[in-house]
């Protein structure tokens, strides 16, 4: 497992950290050669960024994980991340429900037009959600998650 924390694990973090950090920035600007580029280019960072919150609450979070996934109780001793794991928040499980509906299904449960609940906290989630990944780091052995986990969210 320190192996593939270090390589999958550590990605996750990184790439919804930094996503959060370029997505919630207003004064990073997108460079294209057109006006519909642009819109492009920030609608997949926005989709990037609502894949990789919804990896990272499923890896906290995810009550009936699959045989293969990945999640945050594989790292410590059975039982221990579901007792020291404060529980998910509204605004974690609206934000996962809402990766699920919008970006990785195509429903009819999307938010038409540009009202502002289509708009992503990116900041708020980020603020919830490195708290939670730095006390999984902290809790995770050395033995079980690389250091490079902890590392990613300092």
């Amino acid at each position: 497992m320190v192996g593939y924390s270090a390589e999958h694990v550590k990605y996750e973090f990184e790439m919804f950290l930094w996503l959060g950090q370029v997505c919630g920035n207003p004064a990073v600007k997108i460079a294209a050669s057109g006006k519909a580029d642009v819109i492009c280019l920030n609608n997949a960072l926005i989709e990037a960024f609502a894949v990789h919150v919804r990896n990272v609450i499923d890896f906290l979070y995810l009550e009936d994980p699959k045989p293969t996934d990945v999640v945050a109780a594989d790292f410590l001793d059975p039982g221990v991340w579901r007792q020291i794991c404060p529980d998910i928040s509204p605004s974690l499980s609206a934000a996962r429900k809402r990766a699920n509906k919008e970006i990785a299904h195509l429903t009819t449960d999307r938010i038409a037009g540009s009202p502002p609940e289509k708009g992503w906290d990116f900041r708020a989630l980020v603020t919830e959600l490195k708290p939670l990944l730095q006390f999984f780091a902290t809790k995770a052995p050395p033995t079980r998650c690389s250091q490079s986990v902890a590392a990613a969210v300092c």
